[in-house]
């Protein structure tokens, strides 16, 4: 097994997938949303980069829109993409809570999923944009597996630090106290609507560009790696780092992306042997996220509103 390239990639997509975790743990654990649709904003940022970055189309080429933009400018959109997706589907879905804002941000998920397979039109269906525009392919004497990864985990820790000083700020605990007591909040006239819609948008931003970072790196904007499952890993992250330190939430999203690289990159003697790993795999995210289900942190928060309603 080569362990120096099994770091370097835990490294780049655990900090592109941290970034993801983040965000969900600014939205459950401080704003109190259940988000079960947090790979469609990461979706949107990835092929809100294609799209700017992409030349026009050409040949046997089904999209219809490619601006050719510098990869900065494909980055700047990607963050907007997702914040502008955000205020799309945070309209409807924030005026629920539970469960039912559970499943209507996964059915938004599940729509733009299709949308992007049917619609031809932007992002070529299920063939999807590929061979995506790269910063720089020449680093000298630096390998660009190095460059991304120092990418990502730059990307992780400025996410991280403004994360960290929203939540020690005076707007993070009033968010606390939303969290803990939306009534007693609302009754120190603390904006409780309008404060878990900014925390919606805010947390989107930094996945958009998670999702340009991951085309970036992938080169590659496909319908089939914006998946649910996506979803699933960054809530299993969120549960296994702790749904309150944002420290835990690292390490979790890195100890669970350690442990599926370390499955693909095992040196099996076999096809079949390799396959039946892969189910292993499958089986083991499954069970984790079964726990999650069966533990269901999110629960105290419907019995809260349950019991004030």
């Amino acid at each position: 097994m080569n362990w120096p390239q099994l770091i370097i990639t835990v490294i780049t997509i655990g900090s592109i997938l941290g970034v993801v975790t983040l965000a969900l743990n600014l939205q459950y654990a401080r704003g109190g949303m259940i988000n079960f649709g947090i790979v469609a904003y990461f979706a949107a940022g990835a092929y809100a980069y294609a799209i700017a970055t992409q030349p026009a189309p050409q040949g046997l080429d089904q999209y219809s829109f490619g601006f050719d933009w510098p990869w900065w400018a494909g980055f700047v959109a990607a963050g907007f993409a997702a914040l502008v997706f955000a205020v799309v589907t945070g309209w409807p879905t924030l005026r629920l809570r539970g469960e039912y804002l559970a499943l209507t941000t996964f059915a938004f998920a599940e729509v733009f999923h299709s949308f992007l397979i049917n619609e031809r039109r932007i992002g070529n269906g299920t063939v999807g944009l590929s061979n995506l525009e790269r910063p720089v392919s020449d680093w000298g004497p630096i390998e660009e597996k190095y460059v991304f990864a120092a990418a990502a985990a730059l990307l992780l820790l400025v996410t991280l630090i403004a994360f960290r000083r929203l939540l020690n700020s005076p707007y993070g605990r009033a968010l606390d106290a939303i969290r803990d007591d939306e009534i007693a909040a609302a009754a120190v006239a603390k904006p409780v609507a309008d404060m878990r819609r900014q925390v919606f948008l805010i947390s989107a931003v930094p996945v958009g560009f998670a999702g340009a970072l991951y085309a970036m790196f992938t080169t590659l904007a496909q319908p089939s790696l914006f998946t649910a499952e996506v979803t699933f890993v960054v809530w299993i992250a969120l549960v296994l780092g702790g749904e309150r330190p944002i420290y835990g939430v690292v390490l979790g999203t890195l100890g669970l992306v350690f442990f599926e690289e370390v499955v693909r990159a095992w040196p099996f003697e076999t096809v079949r042997s390799a396959q039946i790993a892969a189910s292993v795999e499958h089986v083991v995210t499954g069970l984790l996220f079964i726990a999650v289900l069966r533990l269901r942190p999110f629960d105290r928060i419907s019995e809260q509103l349950k019991a004030r309603a």
